[in-house]
């Protein structure tokens, strides 16, 4: 029955001693403490996980390009094998080795890359277990094409046609809708790294002058011009915030500069190498159909002009001539074709002709410069998280020194009153 008064006299005893503690001047120097001392531990914690957070961006940036770059080259592994199956084709009988092993190189690049994106990406797991599903049907039809091609059935070019169509009717869009969602994540992860630094020069205001206000109504209520463990407080927590700011802006400048250049550069190339391997494969299936080949060749209009309009932003010089040259030579295949001189345009589209030869020129140059830029992004990413973890350190343990030195300075005050 006594609890109940009991309590509120304990209530009421705490609130006299709060009320007390923060009475007068030397309350408000308490109250003064508080706030500074908190202030700069709030500086040091959420500049240590404000910059925490930009090193993450970086790292999900440079992981989501990364991933993006291998589903591109399941992509183009793909369209790879299949523009070579479909030269291959066109010899009859006994196809040549080189055209082999790159149609085999290319099925095992798609399949080691589809393993090691898998493994990558959990989310992703699901739509590239479906196109590994269509990869084994497509090499199914492709056997069995050869095999009837090297006997010389007409069926041969059927099951053909059905391995292509399945590649691209079944494999190539889910790959795109997953090139598109890495894309956005990349871009997401890009635009997370400025709000880091946003946050970090907004918090620096703050408790600068939460600082500064501090020191006025020092001097103010005790006459001295300066308190200098709180004006230490305030240079450390300034200089460590402005070097923060400078060091970030570094990394995000490196962020920029690696998408604008690198990152373009590999998005764009990659798109350019599937659009022509998908026009190869089309100016083979036009020559193989005999006639009746329209739509390959509409087809190849397409990917051609798609592959176009991608080479604007490259800026390989023998990547961008290379697939110029290529396309005359097609113009070439095509006159020799449409002229009735059937096998004249086949030994231009295969082998060593002018056609396939120009193709080979493109597919070295844009391959060299692929494995360049998509390099070249991987370590510019890299190298702008460099510095973060020691610059989070730094601000860590400046914002507990800040807080130190200006609990120091108001207890220097709260003496002169005992």
């Amino acid at each position: 029955m006594k609890t109940a008064p009991i309590s509120q006299e304990h209530e009421s005893r705490a609130r006299v001693l709060i009320a007390d503690a923060f009475a007068g001047t030397p309350g408000r120097l308490r109250l003064f403490g508080a706030v500074s001392v908190t202030a700069c531990l709030v500086f040091g914690a959420a500049g240590f996980l404000l910059v925490n957070h930009l090193d993450n961006s970086l790292g999900q940036e440079r992981a989501h390009a990364a991933q993006l770059v291998r589903i591109q080259t399941i992509r183009t592994s793909l369209v790879k094998a299949d523009a070579n199956a479909t030269n291959a084709f066109l010899v009859g009988g006994l196809e040549p080795a080189d055209a082999r092993a790159a149609y085999v190189d290319g099925i095992n690049s798609a399949a080691a890359t589809l393993a090691e994106a898998s493994n990558a990406d959990a989310a992703s797991a699901s739509e590239l277990q479906a196109v590994n599903k269509v990869l084994a049907n497509y090499t199914g039809l492709v056997e069995s094409a050869r095999a009837n091609n090297r006997q010389g059935f007409p069926i041969g070019a059927a099951y053909l046609r059905q391995a292509s169509k399945s590649l691209r009717d079944d494999a190539l869009p889910p790959l795109e809708t997953l090139v598109s969602a890495e894309r956005k994540r990349v871009d997401s992860s890009a635009n997370a790294v400025g709000h880091a630094q946003d946050g970090v020069l907004l918090l620096l205001v703050v408790v600068v002058v939460c600082l500064l206000v501090t020191q006025i109504w020092l001097f103010r209520r005790t006459h001295r011009v300066i308190n200098l463990p709180v004006a230490f407080a305030t240079v450390l927590v300034l200089v460590t915030g402005v070097i923060a700011i400078g060091v970030m802006g570094w990394s995000r400048g490196r962020d920029d500069k690696a998408r604008e250049g690198p990152y373009t550069q590999t998005v764009a190339l990659a798109t350019v190498r599937i659009d022509a391997f998908d026009a190869k494969s089309s100016e083979s299936l036009t020559l193989i159909a005999r006639g009746s080949g329209q739509p390959f060749e509409d087809r190849f209009k397409s990917v051609a002009a798609d592959a176009r309009r991608a080479l604007v932003d490259v800026v390989d010089p023998r990547t961008r001539s290379s697939f110029d040259v290529y396309l005359v030579r097609h113009t070439a295949v095509r006159a020799a074709d449409d002229g009735g001189r059937y096998d004249r345009a086949v030994a231009m589209a295969t082998g060593n002709g002018a056609a396939n030869a120009a193709f080979g020129a493109f597919e070295t140059s844009s391959r060299h410069a692929l494995t360049q830029q998509s390099t070249e992004l991987s370590d510019a990413l890299a190298h702008a998280r460099f510095p973060l973890l020691m610059l989070s350190l730094l601000l860590l343990a400046a914002g507990v020194v800040a807080a130190i030195v200006a609990r120091r300075g108001i207890a220097q005050r709260l003496q002169e009153y005992r």
